[in-house]
């Protein structure tokens, strides 16, 4: 099930997530401003800086926090008048200090029993999630010797013991090893497939493109898009790029990128690396072979420096 967002009202679908003009303010300031998104199913990416609200929306999902004005809807009930909705939810938040000297096993355990489980039934499922996040082998293990990767984990399998319909994954890669992050986002992609709705957020745009290509931006408490990466990424494709090309003869290839109809400046930053400028990074990359086969020059490293997050956000920001 693919992430839908912006449902129509005419739709018989329940988003299992909605916000409805929702601020967020503490005193003067402004943690959320005016955000209104529907969410359901699959996995959508929460993409935006430190401090542009990403966290705040996530307590506000979860019942940490009460909007300031407008109305979050779980499973379309206000959980504030129902708290019904929150049993449904798992939740990761940035943050969070765990019990180290309880295993992994007592942790999750622990909380099934919290949602209500027996005693048998709270040690099967947390069996089931620990092995289902790749914690299995060293359930018994005190989580305050386990590596970053780990505990995690280890905090997605609590988020899961309660089988969540809605689970919410705040910047779950950070500080992980490049396995521990292949781990979790192939949990998160899974979980997805499973039908489950997944809000992950990040402030790296190439965990969330690894991951799904629903993402939803915030910058400064706003709501800057929604929809399709890959739809933005080809907006932002005719705008004014750079591509950095290592080779030991920059010049001389650089004269084969001039030709390019595409490419309109070169520069050399160092003596060993090409800098191509265009308008039409799609054009230039699809030519790219060709150009460099003909040229005959061996380059050892291609890199896209305006393929970011940031530059994504300054043309959304453009004309605002």
């Amino acid at each position: 099930m693919n992430a839908n967002q912006n449902k129509s009202a005419n739709s018989n679908v329940v988003p299992a997530l909605m916000l409805d003009h929702v601020s967020k303010w503490y005193g003067n300031i402004v943690g959320l401003n005016d955000v209104s998104i529907a969410i359901n199913g699959g996995v959508t990416g929460l993409l935006g800086m430190n401090g542009a609200g990403k966290s705040t929306l996530f307590k506000l999902i979860v019942g940490k926090l009460k909007p300031s004005q407008g109305t979050v809807r779980l499973f379309g009930i206000d959980p504030w008048k129902n708290k019904a909705p929150f049993s449904r939810i798992g939740y990761v938040p940035e943050h969070e200090k765990l019990y180290d000297w309880m295993t992994a096993f007592e942790f999750v355990t622990i909380i099934a029993r919290l949602f209500g489980h027996s005693r048998d039934t709270a040690e099967e499922r947390a069996k089931h999630v620990l092995k289902f996040v790749g914690l299995d082998d060293v359930m018994h293990k005190e989580l305050g010797k386990f590596s970053k990767g780990m505990r995690q984990r280890a905090k997605i399998a609590q988020a899961l013991v309660n089988d969540p319909d809605l689970i919410i994954l705040d910047e779950p890669l950070q500080g992980c090893d490049p396995l521990a992050r292949t781990t979790i986002m192939n949990v998160i992609r899974e979980l997805g497939s499973m039908g489950k709705t997944i809000v992950v957020s990040s402030h790296i745009l190439s965990e969330i493109e690894r991951i799904t290509e629903q993402i939803v931006i915030l910058h400064n408490g706003r709501l800057l898009a929604l929809g399709n990466l890959h739809a933005i990424r080809d907006l932002l494709d005719k705008h004014p790029h750079r591509i950095s090309l290592t080779t030991k003869q920059p010049r001389e290839l650089a004269s084969k990128f001039l030709n390019h109809e595409s490419v309109y400046g070169v520069h050399f930053p160092a003596e060993d690396e090409l800098l191509v400028e265009t308008h039409d990074l799609g054009n230039v990359h699809k030519d790219m072979p060709l150009i460099l086969d003909d040229s005959g020059i061996r380059v050892t490293a291609i890199e896209n420096p305006d393929d970011n997050l940031e530059s994504i956000l300054e043309y959304l920001m453009e004309g605002r």
